[in-house]
């Protein structure tokens, strides 16, 4: 009896052994590579897979994310600054077979390459740009690990400075910088205050000439236009006056005319040479008025008007005398 217990115990070991031998389980998460006789042979998803006893091999790979951090190392910078300077990464299994057939202790690989690509990196640019351009740095180290780590199908998740630490004698010389950079940035916003000022000073200056130079140009053409104003009217004023002279003086030639040829043609009194002379200069003041009375001839006085204050007196002493 107990030796047939014995048997059933040994056949159910047996029995489990050969089940857990060919049922497996991959957990969520994970990735089973298959392996017959040591070679590759299909990648398992997860879930329950069978395998072939004392043939197949199955090895678990995790695709999670996983986040290494590396020691805290100097680094020297363009302008021979010397920080230190703390990175992580963060990296996922994309490809299963590659992850363990290409590569042998890949994290330790990633590591390096992180430390050399952060050193070359951090040594084109000056202390002020890495502490100033994290992100730039951050992304041409993510770019170069995916660049050599995807044939090992690996994915570089990020890469990221974390922390850049300085000594107290650098931190004293960047604050140092940090207010030589800010009395520099004063002094040029001041010269560049006094630089705007002097141009709009100076454009005032020079509209203010012109304003100037347009009022006296206009003063000028008033001044112009007030003056020839005045000299029309200062013409018209003179070619009325000589207008109402030769009308007055017409008028006066024409009464003295009728007189004259009064008296000539009065038979008592015979012609003679003084009467002769007085017709003809009425006749020759007769022409003058005519002439005188147009817009466009000028009035010309000759000698003869002169005499009309003569002839008006020897008149009125012949009137006088056939008067006695």
């Amino acid at each position: 009896m107990l030796a047939s217990l014995i048997e059933v115990i040994v056949i159910i070991a047996l029995i489990g052994l050969a089940l857990r031998s060919t049922l497996r389980i991959v957990s969520q998460g994970s990735v089973g590579v298959i392996e017959r006789l040591g070679r590759f042979h299909h990648e398992a998803m997860p879930g329950l897979v069978v395998k072939l006893p004392l043939v197949d091999n199955l090895r678990f790979v995790s695709t999670k994310s996983v986040t290494v951090t590396l020691s805290p190392e100097p680094v020297i910078t363009a302008d021979n600054v010397s920080p230190v300077i703390d990175a992580y990464f963060l990296y996922q299994v994309v490809d299963a077979k590659s992850y363990l057939y290409e590569i042998q202790n890949p994290e330790l690989a990633i590591k390096n390459i992180v430390s050399s690509t952060l050193r070359s990196e951090v040594g084109q640019r000056k202390l002020a740009e890495v502490m100033t351009h994290r992100e730039q740095i951050n992304a041409a180290l993510r770019n170069e690990l995916d660049e050599i780590t995807g044939p090992w199908g690996i994915r570089i998740v990020q890469a990221s400075i974390r922390q850049v630490d300085l000594t107290d004698e650098m931190q004293k010389a960047m604050e140092a910088q940090k207010k030589a950079d800010a009395n520099k940035l004063a002094a040029i916003e001041q010269a560049q205050g006094l630089k705007e000022a002097s141009i709009l000073q100076a454009e005032g200056a020079r509209q203010a000439a012109i304003a100037q130079a347009q009022g006296e140009q206009q003063a000028t053409v008033l001044r112009a236009d007030a003056a020839k104003q005045a000299r029309i009217l200062q013409a018209e004023a003179e070619s009325i006056a000589i207008r109402k002279l030769a009308e007055a003086q017409a008028d006066a030639t024409q009464v003295v005319n009728r007189a004259i040829l009064v008296l000539g043609e009065d038979d008592s009194h015979a012609w003679h040479q003084e009467k002769m002379n007085v017709v003809l200069r009425l006749k020759s003041l007769e022409t003058l008025s005519a002439v005188g009375q147009s817009p466009s001839t000028k009035l010309v006085l000759p000698g003869e008007v002169t005499g009309l204050a003569g002839l008006l007196g020897a008149l009125s002493t012949q009137n006088s005398q056939e008067q006695e």
